[in-house]
């Protein structure tokens, strides 16, 4: 069966994907200063919760950008278990990545993990279509894409891992992390169109969920929707550690006046 793509919906997919990756290690920096264990659960589950939405987003746009010539629409359900994978994906990112010491085997156990959790929200997503026949995927693709999921997934662990670890520095931490979440954001992408590629659609096939959650509805929503959530995040993140920064400055302050007052008594 014939298929195209929306351009348009790809740029945004991979903007989407590159905003999330930014979100992603700008929490790993800052959930790793948290003092309070009740505070750094608080914050894994928020950042989770966006960083999760963020890469959903993404598959789901991407998803958005395909279409064929017959009416499509996705299964409120099955789309719901797609967004549930990725929000696990992400916390489990993100207690790995603020850890302490992060070894070489945690490190690829840990990337395993996250891409099969990756690539399993985008089959997930994708069985949501319920098209009958069902979609054939060629193997070596599917495999394909399972690998690429596994390695971008690996080497985003150990880029927010090892940028984390040098932001002592803060010498072009900001640009570093812009570049990191770029090079993040296309491999995710590369993930996800390999496996769009690997889907085949026969020339009968019937999608189940026509009558569900209609395609243009969805993008009016996720879209902005994404974007939100992730701006709003790192937007309140620092805010957080601005009000932190000052009331550890006022109670510097306060101790230093109550020494000097002491020195002149």
């Amino acid at each position: 069966m014939q298929s195209t793509y929306n351009l348009w919906l790809v740029a945004v997919s991979l903007l989407i994907a590159t905003l999330a990756s930014y979100t992603a290690l700008d929490l790993a920096d800052r959930i790793s200063l948290l003092a309070y264990a009740r505070t750094r659960q608080l914050w894994l589950a928020g950042g989770a919760l966006a960083m999760g939405v963020g890469i959903w987003s993404m598959h789901f746009i991407g998803m958005l950008s395909f279409s064929l010539n017959i009416p499509i629409g996705y299964d409120l359900r099955i789309t719901l278990y797609s967004l549930l994978i990725a929000i696990w994906v992400s916390w489990f990112a993100l207690q790995i990545v603020t850890r302490k010491r992060l070894g070489v085997l945690r490190l690829f156990a840990g990337g395993v993990l996250m891409g099969l959790g990756i690539a399993s929200m985008h089959y997930v997503g994708m069985a949501a279509m319920l098209m009958t026949p069902a979609i054939h995927y060629d193997r070596a693709l599917l495999a394909a894409s399972i690998v690429i999921a596994i390695a971008a997934s690996t080497a985003a662990l150990w880029s927010a891992y090892t940028l984390r670890m040098r932001t002592a520095e803060r010498k072009y931490v900001t640009p570093k992390r812009i570049a990191t979440a770029l090079i993040m954001g296309v491999a995710i992408s590369g993930m996800h169109y390999t496996g769009m590629a690997a889907a085949n659609f026969p020339a009968d096939s019937i999608c189940g969920a026509a009558g569900g959650i209609r395609p243009e509805w969805l993008a009016a929503v996720v879209i902005p929707a994404a974007i939100v959530i992730l701006v709003v995040t790192l937007a309140v993140f620092h805010l957080d550690a601005r009000a932190k920064f000052l009331a550890d400055s006022v109670a510097r302050l306060d101790d230093h006046v109550e020494r000097m007052r002491g020195m002149t008594r």
